[in-house]
């Protein structure tokens, strides 16, 4: 099972980013083969939602400084590095949920963030303009992806993190493998409890 999940606030202009990624995948003719889903990013609500899963792709808006709004972020490093730092602007979130997860055994097979700069996390609704291309181009790419006839994630996997900016439409987008859940913290066979 596929599970692509959206982080974030509506209501706190950029990061509605990632719901809007889900509202934009839920608006295509063809339905993508995967569950959508979007949370707040509460660290109990992600393991519950991508426990399970082959593939959980999350998709949130960052803080960067200095900022780069609608500059997109496909990182597939190690879980302890992904653990070990804030990737949003939440106080608790996706770092947490990837710790707590390990450490409850609840990790998807594999874990891939797609994380969107976003610029402004101020009260209303609507995404700055930077942000809304990045989330036009982030649907077209996962609905591409989705669509491929055995979804094992991103070709062309180099590890680590890489980032791509938007103006660079005409160029692929890096695109590493998702991140694997070391053995030592999966059940027995190899799937998440």
């Amino acid at each position: 099972m596929t599970i692509v999940i959206g982080i974030g606030n509506e209501l706190r202009r950029d990061d509605g980013a990632g719901p809007a990624v889900i509202a934009a995948l839920r608006g295509r003719a063809a339905a993508p083969p995967a569950t959508l889903a979007v949370t707040d990013g509460e660290p109990a609500r992600l393991i519950e939602l991508w426990a399970g899963a082959d593939l959980a792709i999350v998709v949130d808006a960052v803080r960067a400084e200095p900022p780069a709004p609608g500059r997109i972020h496909d990182l597939g490093a190690d879980t302890a590095a992904l653990a070990a730092r804030p990737v949003s602007g939440h106080a608790l979130g996706l770092g947490e949920a990837v710790a707590l997860g390990l450490a409850v055994d609840r990790m998807p097979e594999r874990l891939r963030v797609l994380a969107i700069e976003g610029l402004d996390f101020g009260l209303g609704p609507g995404l700055t303009p930077q942000v809304s291309a990045a989330v036009g181009l982030v649907t077209d790419r996962l609905a591409a992806e989705l669509a491929a006839p055995a979804v094992t994630g991103p070709p062309g996997g180099h590890g680590g993190h890489h980032s791509a900016r938007i103006a660079d439409r005409e160029k692929p987008m890096p695109q590493p493998e998702p991140l694997s859940v070391p053995a030592s913290h999966r059940r027995e066979g190899g799937r998440p409890s």
